[in-house]
């Protein structure tokens, strides 16, 4: 490979690692998972069930339920770029 190519390639790949790590992401669901791979339950992200529970009284924010993990209430608010959590906690 030659040395622009592998240039390229370290580039956008260290852009699409930093806007998976900082940038909100385009649904709610996706930003609740998200959550759960940075809470260190990586497994959980593919396996856990999340229910939307219909709430917004959090400043307009909805309220997500995972039931396998101990902080399993996520609220999750948009924004201009896309959605992201804001909040969770044991319960609403």
């Amino acid at each position: 490979m030659s040395k622009r190519k592998q240039n390229w390639v370290i580039s956008i790949t260290t852009l699409l690692v930093i806007y998976l790590f900082f940038f909100p992401t385009p649904a709610a669901e996706l930003a609740v998972r998200k959550h759960l791979f940075f809470s260190l339950h990586p497994i959980k992200v593919f396996s856990a069930q999340v229910k939307g529970t219909g709430s917004t009284s959090f400043g307009g924010a909805k309220l997500y339920y995972v039931g396998d993990v101990s902080r399993s209430f996520i609220w999750v608010k948009k924004n201009m770029l896309g959605y992201r959590v804001i909040a969770d906690g044991t319960g609403p």
